[in-house]
């Protein structure tokens, strides 16, 4: 073989690596540069292909789908700013442990630094938030060699057990003009890794006073699996909203309103066992900053960008469990759980139409397995403090990696994509439906089912919260809050969606359900007025 490629077979080749390793969806994103990657795609029945013309959104829609799939999902770029818009989604994909192979077009190195038009440095513009990046000239490679280190690091952004957890990976290809040449068929021998996991036990070391934390938990450990080593400790959970744990069966050992009693805990726990990353609550992440050296991570990886012991776990049954715990301190813990909830649960009803109010009744209205999307800012928060431990099994997905509010829309309908049976509702601020409804348009062309609720409370409340809001800064609404005058209705006309409007927790409950039952994109514009405020700490007293 000659030791080097045409530019149609270097992608064939490269098409036929992801079918090998099972890689199915793939958004292309239009340009002349990524050419021979787009031919090679589509002339490839195993891909589901889609196209979107704005990059910064379609990273997140492939994010989505990959959050979704469990699986890598891939974007492909053409050259220049196309790929910088793609540094969003790869960041949030790093901080989430997310697989998402990007896959980008480049000018050969002898037009860069040229002038030539839509020609930058690509090599190694996402390296802070990646897995591997590895750039590619398409004249002068050795394709053995090069396809072997593709292979390789289409392996790291699957997560490597014991090494390195799930995560995105850059494929930077430099690509000489004639773009579309001659295809040669010819076979590259590609050995996939064996990665031997060594077994470990863990002792869990004697405690009186433990406590499990569960955050974003995604595919590592299940939920019965955490659940009956909290029974065997006599360990209270204390359950993130994003944890899965909170809404997937009622249990007394899974507790929610610690936001309102974590600081009354005394003494303090003598071990603290930790799923997943770590939670959403800065009163509960400040509380574990206390007893730092109490923490162990449990993690079937590394422990990746977390400053807590990690403790590598293959199977849960390698867990030794040397004493449990005495009844008195669960019960405590419980007993805090209960008084907390005693007190909001009479400001859970029909009367009181605040932002937690609104979020709990929605939940009430959502069938077994219905996936919630929930945004960031001010609705993860509410999620969080009004919406307990229920009954119900809800799936949770969030951007928590980064926390921006920018490609929700994009991340919630990459979820659905797949999944056109489970309905999936989206609920987000208005802030962060502006930002990126411009998204909308991938669900409007794929006719898409995606349900979102928009929390219309004008502006970004959220800063009204922080300590310095009341300091008087000048022009804090139009440079903080800033608050904008669009008409939800008419930008729901322009993407063809259903509109609705929802002013009253009764319209919620009599409405909502048949609403997100429909079929498209469902808008459900919730107007809350922001001087409709809930002073819980006032009532928790």
């Amino acid at each position: 073989m000659k030791p080097n490629l045409s530019n149609i077979t270097f992608s064939s080749y490269l098409v036929n690596i992801l079918k090998s390793n099972n890689i199915k969806d793939v958004c292309i994103c239009p340009g002349s540069r990524n050419t021979p990657l787009s031919i090679s795609f589509l002339n490839e029945s195993f891909f589901n292909c889609r196209s979107h013309i704005d990059e910064r959104s379609a990273g997140f829609f492939s994010l989505g789908i990959a959050k979704k799939t469990k699986k890598a999902s891939i974007i492909i770029t053409t050259s220049g700013t196309a790929v910088a818009n793609l540094l969003p989604a790869t960041i949030e994909a790093d901080l989430s442990t997310t697989p998402l192979i990007i896959i980008s077009a480049d000018r050969p190195k002898h037009l860069h630094n040229t002038g030539e038009n839509q020609t930058i440095n690509q090599n190694n513009i996402l390296n802070n938030f990646v897995r591997e990046s590895i750039h590619i000239e398409v004249s002068s490679i050795n394709p053995k060699i090069i396809f072997q280190e593709i292979q390789n690091s289409i392996e790291k952004s699957n997560g490597i057990k014991g090494k390195n957890p799930p995560g995105p990976i850059h494929i930077n290809i430099a690509f000489d003009e004639p773009l579309v040449d001659e295809l040669i068929n010819n076979k590259i021998r590609i050995n996939k890794s064996k990665y031997a996991i060594q077994s470990t036990q863990f002792n869990i070391p004697n405690c009186n006073r433990p406590i499990i934390v569960c955050g974003k938990i995604e595919d590592e450990f299940t939920v019965n699996q955490i659940i009956s080593l909290s029974e065997k400790i006599n360990a209270p959970i204390l359950a993130d909203p994003c944890s899965n744990l909170r809404y997937h069966k009622k249990h007394p050992n899974i507790l929610s309103f610690y936001n309102f009693f974590i600081n009354k805990i005394k003494p303090y726990p003598d071990l603290v066992i930790r799923f997943g990353k770590k939670p959403v609550s800065k009163k509960l992440n400040n509380f574990l900053k206390k007893i730092k050296n109490k923490i162990i991570l449990l993690t079937k990886y590394n422990g990746y960008n977390d400053d807590a012991k990690s403790i590598f776990i293959s199977d849960f049954k390698n867990i030794k469990i040397n004493n449990k715990s005495n009844d008195s301190w669960i019960n405590k813990i419980q007993n805090l759980e209960e008084s907390i909830s005693n007190k909001i649960q009479p400001y859970l009803n029909k009367k009181y139409f605040y932002e937690g109010n609104i979020i709990y009744h929605c939940l009430e209205q959502f069938e077994d397995n219905h996936n919630l999307f929930i945004g960031n800012s001010l609705p993860i928060r509410n999620l969080e403090n009004f919406c307990p431990n229920i009954n119900k099994k809800i799936n949770i997905h969030s951007n928590r990696g980064a926390s921006g509010i920018d490609g929700l829309i994009a991340t919630a309908i990459g979820t659905t994509c797949n999944d056109k049976k489970t309905k999936t509702t989206l609920i987000i601020g208005d802030i962060s439906f502006f930002y990126d409804s411009n998204s909308l348009l991938i669900a409007n062309k794929y006719k898409l089912n995606i349900n979102i609720i928009i929390l219309n409370n004008n502006g970004g409340q959220i800063f009204n919260k922080l300590p310095y809001a009341k300091n008087n800064i000048k022009d804090f609404e139009e440079f903080w809050i800033t608050p904008i005058d669009l008409d939800i209705k008419q930008i729901s006309k322009l993407y063809n969606a259903n509109y609705f409007c929802l002013n009253s927790i009764q319209n919620i409950q009599k409405k909502l359900t048949k609403i997100i039952n429909k079929s498209g994109i469902n808008i459900i514009e919730i107007p809350c007025s922001p001087n409709t405020t809930f002073d819980i700490d006032r009532i928790i007293e």
